[in-house]
């Protein structure tokens, strides 16, 4: 996704949960090298809507201006590391 040298963005806004607190964080590939190798393997259009699961959390997760929701039931692989990923440099 770093193509031609552009930076790869990504955002993730974790919200829900029992307390409904949001937690947002960004990442660029500009001050994030690893975060190229984590986005290439990720596909978002793979990934399935949240299910209706009380008190889950949900993340809304931007690539570039591609974005998809996604409930932590459904968080795996590649998905799940590039969140915890950028959630963990905030």
């Amino acid at each position: 996704m770093e193509a031609n040298g552009s930076t790869v963005r990504v955002t993730v806004v974790r919200s829900g949960g029992f307390s409904g607190i949001e937690r947002r964080a960004e990442s660029d590939s500009a001050s994030d090298p690893m975060l190229t190798r984590l986005v290439d393997r990720v596909d978002l259009t793979a990934v399935p809507p949240p299910g209706r699961i009380p008190d889950q959390f949900l993340y809304e997760i931007d690539i570039d201006g591609d974005r998809t929701t996604v409930g932590e039931a459904q968080l795996h692989g590649p998905l799940r590391e590039l969140v915890h990923h950028v959630l963990g440099r905030a």
